[in-house]
């Protein structure tokens, strides 16, 4: 997968969460026990992120595992209509619908 698409995919996640949902999301990133084997992204660096500078951080910090850092932090939102969305572009976002994958 290209790294735009990635980054296409990951800004199209973010901007379908409402301003609480992208503080929790945030939050997670920050969270050793959420994200196990992968790196924090340290408070300052969040702080003042909008939707597009937090996608330009994660890719910065995650690469070629963003896509898996972003379902596992969407899932402890149950946003799994979200998850879908980076497993199968085409599929378009349910509000309280819940998929498995």
């Amino acid at each position: 997968m290209s790294n735009s698409t990635r980054e296409e995919l990951l800004l199209r996640a973010l901007k379908d969460l409402g301003d609480n949902e992208l503080k929790e999301f945030k939050w997670y990133l920050q969270k050793s026990d959420v994200l196990e084997r992968f790196p924090i992204i340290p408070k300052s660096r969040l702080d003042k992120a909008d939707r597009p500078d937090t996608v330009d951080q994660m890719l910065q910090t995650y690469c070629e595992n963003v896509l898996e850092v972003t379902k596992k932090v969407l899932r402890k939102l149950d946003r799994n209509d979200l998850v879908q969305i980076l497993i199968d572009p085409n599929a378009e976002p349910e509000a309280g619908k819940s998929w498995n994958d």
